[in-house]
């Protein structure tokens, strides 16, 4: 399930440190089911290479992991740009439901020509989402603790999947993006900056502590969904993170 290099577009990319061969394996027992490929994810805890930095401006409070995936990030969108094909990208502590790419590929068609799609987000965030093509936004909020203990039963659901129109979410645990929403969202993210964007959902200003957070204030303005129910969940344990190892003010 995990060759060297990816052959199909159906293929899910999971950013992981190569030397994070605990998650790798975690990964490997949690998603039986699916097909992907390791993208060996950018060190951020190392100097910011030559060629990287120009996407980052001064005064920018990341935390190393936060660093490395915005890097990992920008490399893998310019690569979607690039060579013009929709990919699927994940982290690597997500968990897929077991009939994801069964049922993915369907719902994309669906909501074509899109930007991006995420699969999945933070349960100890809210989701804003829009209904009646975009017209009137809701937002849901979730029990993490209780989804700890449900990942069994997430990983068997089989209720009807829909796509929304996409607002503002937390955690980029997996997520489609096609050509287009790749070059829109290199344009309109980089070089990420120490701004505080706004948040309707949580009424107040969210700093940039990490790329999920930059995303947010352009999904309003692309084509942008959201699976609901979730077809990708995280446990987003902090003690364990790769990326958020430090303390974040997100939510």
């Amino acid at each position: 399930m995990t060759p060297d290099s990816p052959s199909s577009a159906s293929r899910v990319r999971v950013i992981s440190l190569p030397t994070a061969q605990a998650r790798r394996e975690a990964f490997a027992r949690q998603n039986t089911a699916l097909d992907y490929v390791f993208h060996d994810a950018i060190d951020g805890r190392a100097l910011v290479p030559p060629e990287h930095r120009d996407l980052f401006a001064d005064g920018l409070d990341y935390s190393p992991g936060a660093y490395g995936i915005a890097m990992t990030t920008w490399q893998l969108w310019k690569a979607v740009a690039e060579d013009g094909q929709t990919v699927t990208i994940a982290e690597d502590d997500a968990i897929f439901r077991s009939d994801f790419q069964d049922t993915m590929a369907g719902l994309m068609r669906q909501c074509e020509p899109f930007d991006l799609v995420t699969w999945g987000y933070n349960f100890d965030s809210v989701l804003r989402l829009a209904m009646f093509d975009g017209r009137v936004p809701c937002v849901t909020a979730f029990d993490q603790n209780l989804l700890h203990g449900s990942i069994d039963a997430f990983r068997m659901d089989r209720c009807p999947v829909v796509l929304m129109r996409l607002l503002e979410f937390y955690g980029i645990c997996a997520y489609s993006i096609s050509p287009q929403g790749a070059r829109r969202l290199l344009e309109r993210c980089f070089p990420l900056g120490p701004t505080t964007y706004p948040s309707a959902s949580l009424q107040r200003g969210v700093p940039n502590v990490g790329i999920d957070v930059a995303m947010n204030s352009h999904y309003a303005d692309l084509r942008c969904f959201a699976a609901f129910p979730p077809m990708a969940v995280t446990p987003n344990f902090f003690d364990t993170s790769s990326i958020q190892n430090q303390n974040q003010n997100r939510t």
